[in-house]
């Protein structure tokens, strides 16, 4: 596919971010000390104010600013990607708003590239992520995410039949979705699980719940909270997920649609509802009003976000 993220090259290339600058001399090297260590790694503060991330003795990446938690330490990177170091070691770790842009991108959106050739015969390729929504409240979050973390404006088209949709065209920022395969064909998707710290986790489900979720009340005055998909993959994902975030979601069920495919679906338990709409919930307005039906039965309001 060739490209990739700058997160994905500088890992494969050093395990970690971004690489030392090398203009430093020996003798002018300044004093520092140890903010932590984990394992094999140190990590150390400059007088200058700088972050060396250290291997075995040898500094593998500075950085400008740095993030210091009890069992962790988060480092900047580029395009909504943060470098965790812990423990368990190195990786790539996104941002909440990054997180979002995958679920969203996961439900109801796109990643591809196209291509066509001319009557000359010249080859033309062109590489899109896009979004999809009858509410404009959630292309408005979905054009805001994408500013802040590609620095790019998404073009927004309406259709008769009431459908708005957000589109990027820029290689980088479609090389750079396509190595979490946040969506990897028309209804196919996989969680990029590998990247999502417990709040990434939520805000993913958040942005795909907002896309292909469901809640309503029913006639009896119940709550249904529930997640489906035509990729029963990519649902497991979602469901391991919740599971990471000590959610107990029902099994996956299939039902047969009126066009003959099969779409997959899994519930939160009713016993859970109350902590799905605390730690998850929803962009889309009318699961925040659903939700808000819901809590005031029960004397309480949704928070929004």
């Amino acid at each position: 596919m060739g490209g990739g993220s700058a997160v994905k090259q500088h890992e494969r290339r050093f395990l970690q971010g971004e690489p030392e600058g090398t203009s430093r001399k020996e003798e002018c090297e300044e004093a520092h000390w140890t903010l932590k260590t984990f394992g094999e790694y140190e990590v150390r503060k400059t007088e200058g104010g700088e972050y060396e991330l250290v291997k075995v003795g040898i500094v593998i990446s500075t950085f400008s600013g740095a993030r210091v938690e009890e069992e962790r330490i988060l480092f900047p990177l580029s395009r909504g990607m943060l470098l965790e170091v812990s423990e368990e070691g190195v990786r790539g770790v996104a941002v909440p708003e990054k997180a979002i842009l995958f679920g969203f991108i996961s439900s109801d959106g796109s990643c591809a590239y196209h291509r066509k050739v001319d009557l000359k015969g010249r080859c033309h390729t062109s590489y899109s992520a896009k979004f999809f929504s009858e509410d404009e409240e959630l292309i408005e979050k979905f054009e805001e995410l994408f500013k802040e973390v590609y620095g790019l404006t998404p073009h927004r088209y309406e259709r008769e039949d009431g459908l708005i949709s957000a589109e990027v065209y820029s290689k980088g920022a479609y090389y750079d979705l396509s190595d979490y395969y946040v969506k990897t064909g028309a209804y196919e998707f996989r969680v990029p699980r590998w990247c999502l710290d417990e709040d990434g986790k939520r805000a993913y489900l958040k942005g795909f719940f907002s896309g292909d979720g469901t809640a309503h009340m029913t006639y009896r005055g119940d709550l249904r909270i529930r997640f489906s998909s035509k990729c029963k993959e990519g649902l497991e994902g979602l469901r391991q997920i919740l599971m990471d975030l000590d959610f107990h979601p029902n099994e996956t069920y299939e039902e047969e649609e009126e066009t003959g495919s099969v779409i997959y679906y899994f519930s939160i338990p009713a016993r859970e509802h109350e902590k799905f709409i605390k730690e998850i919930g929803s962009f889309k307005p009318r699961h925040i009003e659903v939700f808000e039906e819901y809590r005031s039965l029960r004397g309480g309001e949704v928070e929004r976000s």
